[in-house]
């Protein structure tokens, strides 16, 4: 299964907000709920929320690309010590590009 996930990076400069989000291939794992802890690489996040969409059959057969029944949205928080890290949009980047099951990473910061 696959999920959309996206957490903020806890980097404020006033004027953007910094977050990361990309596609998540899960395999057979079971999806996490609100509260679980969620290793990526060697960044800790924690699942605020878990959010379903399920898409209407008319629309999921007109697409241009195979789509999922169900959407499963994630948005995470970072641990305690992530937040207190000090990472740069840059290092989040490079944590999360090597990780084998994510896919379409964009990091605000990092991407331009």
């Amino acid at each position: 299964m696959r999920a959309e996930v996206g957490f903020n990076l806890g980097i404020n400069d006033g004027e953007i907000e910094y977050e990361a989000g990309f596609t998540w291939e899960t395999g057979s794992l079971p999806l996490p709920r609100k509260g679980d802890r969620i290793a990526l690489g060697e960044l800790i996040t924690i699942v605020e929320s878990v959010t379903f969409s399920c898409l209407d059959t008319d629309y999921v057969a007109t697409g241009d690309r195979e789509l999922d029944d169900v959407e499963v949205h994630l948005w995470l928080r970072l641990g305690k010590r992530e937040r207190r890290g000090g990472y740069r949009p840059a290092e989040f980047h490079t944590i999360l590009s090597q990780l084998p099951s994510v896919s379409g990473l964009h990091v605000t910061g990092a991407d331009e």
